[in-house]
């Protein structure tokens, strides 16, 4: 007898709502009865899904900002890809300009320059990466550089390359170990 009293209160309580909508919009513009149920209703039965795009925003704005991030951090150049005297590109500034050019996803081709002692360096660091991009393929188009505060971690390639040479030159034979000379046949 509860649950029937609660939904004839329900019932009024729309009624109700349908008829001050009809005395605010008129009665061209307000919802009927039936509309308004079927509108309840129709919340009623997808609820929580009404809510998942709100709720999952905020993970994803925070999933982009990582890749964002990321991606940043993959198409920087640090100290090492630039010349000290000369602030050029080296050999490896090179090829990792055209890789970002030519093997980046299209909308992630924007380069990143680290930031040197002064602001005339790192204008003279743009301006060979701009020098450079100019000299490859019309294809490559504009070339969006930016500079940034992040500091490239890593090596010069040399030092790298001369540490793979260095351990595969001092690398063991592969060999057996010795036969100990006794075997199961003997006991």
């Amino acid at each position: 007898m509860k649950s029937l009293s609660m939904g004839a209160s329900a019932l009024v309580a729309l009624v109700l709502t349908c008829q001050s909508a009809r005395a605010q919009y008129g009665d061209d513009y307000a919802p009927t009865l039936t509309e308004m149920f079927k509108s309840g209703y129709t919340a009623n039965v997808i609820w929580p899904r009404q809510f998942l795009p709100a709720a999952r925003r905020p993970v994803w704005d925070t999933y982009a900002v990582m890749v964002n991030n990321g991606w940043r951090r993959q198409n920087l150049l640090g100290d090492y890809h630039f010349n000290p005297e000369t602030n050029e590109l080296t050999r490896s500034g090179e090829m990792k300009v055209q890789w970002i050019l030519t093997q980046a996803p299209a909308h992630r081709r924007s380069l990143y320059v680290q930031r040197a002692k002064n602001e005339s360096e790192t204008a003279t660091r743009i301006a060979a990466i701009h020098e450079y991009s100019s000299q490859m393929s019309p294809a490559v188009g504009a070339v969006n550089v930016n500079d940034t505060h992040i500091v490239a971690e890593g090596h010069r390639a040399s030092a790298v390359d001369n540490m793979f040479i260095g351990f595969q030159a001092n690398q063991p034979p592969p060999v057996l170990p010795a036969d100990s000379g006794s075997s199961s046949s003997e006991k």
